[in-house]
Formats: C-alpha cells, structure tokens, sequence
C-alpha cells in the first residue's frame, strides 16, 4: 500500500509542476514572526532558486545561516566580511556588538536605540523581548576588519554601483515586505522608528542592465538566496530609511 504523501511534500510538488508549466507564485505569507520558518516560506526561497537567471553582476559571497533568531544584522555582516577575506565567526562578531538594552520593552513603550546598540534578547521574539540593530553599530563592527561605509536614504544606483565594483551591501528591511510600525521611544525621550520583522540581508548582485536592473539578488540569513524586482525591493528597503553598510 503506498505511503500517504506530506502535506510539505505535497506542496513541494505542486510548485514544481506550476514552474514546469511557467507559473511561479512571489506573494509570502504575512503571518509570519522572525525566526519561525514555515512550509510557504521554505517553498517560496526554493522556488525562485529554480529558476535561471543571468545575472549582470553576482558576487560569489559564502552563505551562512544566522544561528540566533534576532541575529540577520551579524550574519549579513559576517557574510560580507567572509567574502572580503576576514576569518570571523558569528559568536566572535556577537561578543563585539554593543547592547543598548539587552531587556523587554517596557510598558509605557520605551526601550533602547539600535543606533547605538543591540536592542533585546539577540534570542528573543519581535516585537517585545528582542529587535535588532542598526548601521552605526555594524559599520563600527565591520571597520575593525574592513573599511566599510554608511548609506542611508540612499538609493538604487548607489547599490547598483557599489556592487559593480565588487562589493558586497548589508541592507536594511523586514521579513516579508509587510509593514507594521512598532516605533518606541528611548528613556531619553528619542522616537525610534522601527518596523514588526525588521531584518537585515546581504545584497549580493543583480539582473539586467546597470541603468536598467530587473532583479536584486540578495543572500538572507534565514532562507539563503532570494531574487527581488526592484520595485519590491526599493519598498522593502525604504520601509527603514534605505539603511546600509558597503564592506569594502
């Protein structure tokens, strides 16, 4: 008697029966926390991956898995900096990383600054117990190996550019291309800007021409290589101010 196929499996199956008849789906789901990977998710990242592409500029940058739910800011970093040459682990680049307040969010919705340090629990849950950091304290990470350079509201040709030169770019921007603001304040009284499923990825290469770029190609710590039109990409990126880190 044959065996009863998984629902995973299942799917699986289907999306490569869909590809082989050239459709492809690019919409994931929105009800998804930072860290916790589902069946749409996995399918998605395998997905595009499937699917040829040539790429006008594709930076053959090592990937690595972020071994912390909240630690994609380190691992894009880490990331950039193996492919420049530097021999560094994530724990070693942790140990460095400054914390602005390694506790929860309080209840009058005060917390600390990721532009000056980690906010949270580098193993906690958005958006009460753990969030993430921003470029300052990751372009100061990064300049004890590398030189490196801040962008923000930056845009697509200074990406575009930088990759043509050969190097690779931390970004900024969230999970699933959803927004929710979740901004604090600081016991200071600074209003932090911050966004549900903040996340960090490598920008790595992209398609087309560098006047005209189709896809952003980008390693992200959770699913591994992903592909964004532009026009998905630049929403995605400006939902944090167009943030990034250039490792040069």
């Amino acid at each position: 008697m044959p065996k009863k196929i998984k629902k995973s499996h299942l799917l699986s199956l289907l999306v490569i029966i869909f590809l082989s008849l050239g459709w492809i789906v690019f919409e994931l789901s929105l009800d998804d926390i930072k860290g916790k990977e589902n069946v749409v998710k996995k399918i998605y990242y395998q997905a595009v991956r499937i699917i040829p592409i040539k790429p006008a500029v594709k930076l053959a940058v090592p990937y690595h898995h972020q071994q912390h739910a909240l630690s994609c800011e380190v691992t894009s970093l880490l990331m950039a900096l193996n492919y420049k040459g530097v021999k560094v682990t994530e724990d070693e680049l942790i140990q460095q990383l400054p914390i602005s307040d390694p506790g929860s969010r309080r209840q009058d919705n005060t917390w600390g600054d990721p532009n000056l340090g980690f906010v949270g629990n580098i193993d906690g849950r958005m958006p009460n117990t753990g969030y993430g950091v921003y470029e300052q304290p990751i372009y100061d990470l990064a300049s004890k190996y590398r030189e490196a350079k801040i962008i923000t509201n930056g845009t697509l040709t200074d990406l575009i550019t930088e990759l043509g030169n050969g190097n690779p770019i931390v970004v900024w921007g969230v999970v699933v291309g959803r927004s929710r603001d979740i901004s604090w304040k600081t016991p200071q009284g600074k209003i932090i800007t911050a966004q549900l499923d903040e996340h960090a990825r490598t920008l790595i290469g992209f398609t087309g021409q560098s006047d005209n770029p189709q896809l952003m190609i980008l390693l992200d710590p959770l699913y591994g290589e992903m592909r964004l039109k532009v026009a998905d990409f630049l929403k995605n990126w400006e939902l944090l101010d167009k943030r990034a880190v250039v490792i040069y």
